[in-house]
């Protein structure tokens, strides 16, 4: 699938307008719900093999990734997806470390200097990735990717750089033709 036919599929599927509360706190006229896309699996397929191919590209430049990271919940179908497209083992970090069991927040075997691409549905202001990234560094694992699906273009990848990341949206909300919500 085109990435343009994918671009509109997504919105069918998951473009919502009202009165929203995002993660973030900030209010929007619009919503993209990451559960009505990663739950369709025709556009869900589509977002995998976007994704596959944008770090595929990374890897031919001479990127590496021993793994793939997601943060919990969003983040985990996609993870999964790729893991299985890429053939890359998946870390799922949790926002904070369980109180039972193995008490990990991090789930999935790693070894500290492994290098991970963390893989996240939508960016607004970057937080539930950037605070995966931490753990992940805090770990002894090297992060510098991040691949979304959307970024809202409302300070994720400002954030992201300012934390020694760079985003890689496989679409912006301009491109999808949303104009991004003032700040």
């Amino acid at each position: 699938m085109e990435n343009e036919d994918l671009g509109r599929l997504l919105l069918q599927t998951a473009y919502l307008e009202g009165d929203f509360v995002l993660r973030s706190g900030r209010r929007s006229k619009y919503y993209l719900d990451k559960y009505l896309f990663e739950t369709d699996p025709r556009v869900l397929r589509g977002i995998v093999h976007g994704l596959a191919m944008m770090i595929r590209e990374r890897l031919a430049v001479g990127e590496q990734y021993d793994r793939l990271a997601a943060p919990e919940l969003g983040g985990v179908v996609l993870g999964a997806g790729l893991s299985l497209e890429l053939g890359l083992p998946l870390l799922l970090v949790r926002k904070a470390s369980k109180e039972y069991g193995t008490t990990k927040r991090i789930e999935g075997r790693f070894e500290p200097g492994e290098r991970v691409a963390v893989v996240e549905d939508i960016v607004t202001s970057g937080g539930a990735a950037l605070m995966a990234a931490e753990a992940l560094r805090e770990a002894g694992l090297v992060v510098s990717d991040l691949f979304c699906v959307v970024d809202r273009e409302e300070g994720g990848a400002e954030a992201a750089r300012a934390a020694g990341l760079e985003l890689r949206p496989l679409f912006t909300s301009s491109a999808l033709g949303i104009a991004p919500t003032p700040r």
